[in-house]
């Protein structure tokens, strides 16, 4: 088998699990990380996807004996005078790397645990080893000039993976970094020593609760510290350089009155710390020899804790893309391809699941500078120009009755309708099990929409397979499939899917079908888990129309996703 030489820029969750991952699959590895370890980050509070990642490279019995504080939801205090709504990660464990919970860590931590790992399997990782230039315009390999021991050394190796955080230097070298207009956000956060206050299923939760001029997180972690951390608009930083940070943190978060209730008083045991300007993408995640990953590529806003799993997912997907170039050079555009459009939709994802919950609060909360400006109303906001979930949304409501704007911040009330607490404070009587109801009752609304489908309507001419890749759960390993498309470039990436079941779409366009026997016909190829699943997710995609028995659409409302969590994690 070829192997490649990867260096990789920085040692935080994506470069590790960069580097542990092509490990894995064989390939020579050194990490270079500019700081000493331990050392601080934010960033504490994880995804379930983000523990299968590290199940699958082993890390599980080390995380376990770690003590983190096990996270089972997120439970919101989302919008003025609402009741509370918790996300539940409770799922099926269909795998034994599907997970129904999450964790939460201190980041030095952690951070120590995955550098410690990376060494220990052989890798070489070498601290307060700055990287000052990425040479990357030869065609066959990469230059990196690093800071080592006070001198300059090169190292030269096939592929680069930037993993090197918000200062990525790759990333300002390639000067591609795009500033977020919509997210025009910054955080001012501390600690306190305060015990988690519930039992039961919110034990462990995190909180966001919104108030007048943002919205707080509060994190319980290890030794009874709680992070707690103020997200205000761009606008408030004269406010902070006049008052100074701690006055201005104290000030600020006496305002929030859900969250001060929470904290009963505790003391704040800790500094207080600001980060700005958090809110980015890429103008490309990769190319030719070098890929982004992780805080170097992009970042949307802590609202779900998504950071650390678009980080470890980013990383897992670049080195199997370059485990794939290495064995197929001449797939090599296709697989940057692949990577640069699955990154981008994993973030746009994010990025539309955050917008849609922050527009629903901005109808509850008071007309604030904050809330007004993290409100979408109309369908020309310039800010969201350059999104493609907001292009698609727009050129729907331009043409059809049946979705609008309006719509677009009512999927946001749906889940938490599916979410919400019985009582309207905060309880230790609150139970997972009494989210039962709403589950069910959304599930049935949902099938009875399905069943009414009595034909469905391939849109386009042709119903093609098209190239595509997954990396294969186990093994991480890029592996070619098709998916679903047709002649206008829509496609269903979801699950790939094989020429029968290419030939059950086709015969949509032939004869009239309706739902139920679709759901058949892909359940006797052996697809029955996913049946349903597969004809919601071509409806999402634009390949699929469904009509019932009046002639008259039947609107699906499309859900709001993102990975990282349920049983079908995207790596």
């Amino acid at each position: 088998m070829k192997r490649s030489k990867v260096s990789i820029i920085g040692a935080g969750p994506a470069g590790c699990v960069a580097a542990l991952t092509l490990h894995k699959l064989g390939h020579e590895v050194e990490v270079f990380e500019r700081d000493h370890f331990p050392r601080y980050r934010i960033g504490e509070s994880f995804l379930p996807g983000t523990l299968s990642i590290l199940n699958r490279l082993g890390l599980q019995e080390k995380i376990d004996a770690a003590g983190f504080v096990k996270k089972p939801s997120a439970t919101f205090l989302w919008g003025q005078d609402q009741a509370p709504w918790t996300f539940s990660f409770s799922t099926p464990r269909t795998s034994p790397w599907v997970f129904d919970h999450a964790i939460q860590v201190k980041r030095e931590e952690f951070d120590q645990l995955l550098v410690d790992e990376v060494r220990e399997r052989g890798i070489a990782l070498h601290e307060g080893t700055p990287v000052s230039k990425v040479d990357i315009s030869a065609t066959d390999t990469v230059t990196l000039t690093v800071q080592q021991d006070g001198a300059a050394r090169t190292v030269t190796s096939d592929f680069v993976i930037d993993a090197g955080g918000a200062s990525s230097p790759l990333a300002r070298q390639l000067k591609t970094r795009r500033y977020d207009e919509f997210y025009k956000n910054f955080a001012v956060w501390s600690y306190f020593k305060r015990p988690d206050p519930f039992e039961g299923d919110l034990k462990g939760t995190t909180y966001s609760i919104t108030f007048e001029d943002g919205w707080v997180w509060m994190i319980p972690l290890k030794d009874d510290l709680y992070s707690v951390g103020l997200v205000v608009d761009r606008s408030k930083a004269a406010e902070v350089k006049e008052l100074g940070p701690e006055r201005f943190y104290r000030e600020t978060l006496a305002k929030a009155k859900r969250a001060t209730a929470i904290l009963d008083g505790a003391e704040m045991v800790d500094e207080v710390r600001i980060v700005h300007d958090w809110s980015y993408e890429s103008e490309l995640f990769s190319r030719d020899r070098f890929f982004l990953c992780g805080d170097a590529a992009c970042f949307t806003d802590p609202l779900f804790s998504q950071g650390v799993h678009l980080a470890t997912q980013s990383a897992v997907s670049a080195a199997a893309a370059i485990d794939r170039i290495t064995a197929h050079e001449d797939e090599s555009e296709a697989v940057h391809q692949w990577y640069n459009r699955t990154y981008r939709e994993t973030y746009e994802q994010y990025h539309e699941f955050l917008a849609s919950f922050y527009t629903f609060a901005s109808f509850t909360e008071p007309e604030s500078e904050f809330w007004v400006k993290r409100r979408i109303s109309e369908t020309d906001d310039e800010r969201l120009s350059r999104k493609t979930w907001f292009d698609r949304l727009v050129q729907t409501d331009r043409n059809s009755d049946d979705w609008s704007i309006a719509d677009f911040r009512d999927r946001a009330s749906t889940m938490i309708g599916i979410g919400r607490h019985r009582r309207p404070e905060l309880s230790d009587e609150f139970t997972d099990d009494e989210l039962n109801i709403a589950r069910v009752q959304w599930i049935g609304k949902l099938t009875k929409d399905l069943n009414s489908i009595k034909r469905l309507q391939w849109n386009g001419t042709e119903v093609q397979l098209k190239p595509h890749y997954k990396v294969e759960p186990h093994g991480f390993r890029l592996e070619p499939k098709q998916v679903l498309a047709n002649e206008d470039g829509l496609d269903m990436t979801k699950w790939p899917l094989e020429e029968e079941h290419r030939e059950i779409f086709a015969g949509l366009l032939k004869e009239d079908v309706g739902y139920k026997e679709v759901v058949r016909q892909l359940s006797d190829t052996g697809r029955q888990e996913l049946s349903s699943q597969i004809v919601i997710r071509l409806m999402e995609a634009g390949l699929l129309t469904g009509f019932n028995k009046h002639g008259e659409r039947v609107v699906i409302q499309d859900r709001l996703r993102f990975d990282g969590v349920g049983v079908e994690y995207e790596v």
